[in-house]
């Protein structure tokens, strides 16, 4: 992979909170094809609740280490974890 890139999919943070934004109502996120995380990385980071599922080991431990980061992570202009 390039670019920092973990899974051969992978799509930018920015574009999957714009995904999650157009959902409506405060319910849970849900991600049946995970890859390497970053629905539930924008999830987390727009304190949202997320529910993510990957059959593929190497990317659910990436997928876990990502959004376990972000968690850690928190919002530096709320000073909250998002």
């Amino acid at each position: 992979m390039t670019d920092g890139a973990e899974h051969p999919t992978q799509k930018p943070v920015k574009l999957m909170k714009w995904c999650i934004d157009q959902v409506r109502g405060h319910g849970a996120i849900l991600d049946p094809f995970m890859g390497s995380g970053t629905t539930g990385v924008a999830a987390i980071q727009m304190g949202r609740e997320f529910i993510g599922i990957e059959r593929e080991p190497e990317y659910f431990d990436i997928a876990c280490k990502r959004i376990e980061d972000a968690q850690r992570q928190g919002d530096f202009f709320t000073g909250a974890a998002a």
